[in-house]
């Protein structure tokens, strides 16, 4: 009796040993692919953002509507996100803008009150919704060379090509 109770010891041993170590391993193996997980978003994250910065975007489509639709204004509306002091500049069709921004995870970015020069010109319309689109905005989408910002992924409030 005691060397089957002795046995049914060992036994019930080997087998907690055994499930713990089991465990043990799967948690170590699917730790790694998390991590791995993590590195990937990462990555793609900084590509782009690369994407992004110190380039100039010229303005192509505003609230759904292409430029040559507009006023001619709207010909020289572009936007360049800096690296330098993350600056934000570009033109709104009459008037310079400048300010801050920040990227953050899963493409989406956050800008300061923006400042522009106060130049008085015949038509304001598309330079008024142009800023404002650009202070409400706050996810952008890269396909090739087309940048899109939006509010909350939904539609495209601007579009615009990368100018070389």
């Amino acid at each position: 009796m005691k060397t089957f109770g002795l046995f049914f010891a060992s036994l019930s041993l080997a087998l907690f040993l055994n499930c713990n170590g089991n465990a043990t391993k799967k948690g170590s193996q699917d730790e790694p692919s998390k991590s791995t997980s993590k590195v990937q978003v990462s990555t793609d994250q900084e590509n782009s953002q690369k994407q992004l910065v110190d380039k100039k975007w010229k303005l192509t489509k505003l609230l759904g509507q292409d430029v040559s639709e507009l006023d001619n204004s709207a010909q020289k509306v572009f936007i360049q996100f800096s690296t330098e002091e993350n600056r934000l500049v570009g033109n709104s069709g009459c008037n310079s803008f400048g300010g801050t921004y920040t990227l953050k995870e899963g493409n989406r970015f956050e800008t300061s009150q923006l400042i522009s020069t106060m130049m008085a010109c015949e038509n304001m319309e598309i330079e008024d919704q142009f800023m404002g689109i650009i202070q409400r905005a706050d996810t952008y989408i890269i396909n090739g060379n087309t940048l899109q910002i939006t509010k909350a992924k939904m539609a495209p409030l601007a579009e615009f090509k990368l100018e070389n």
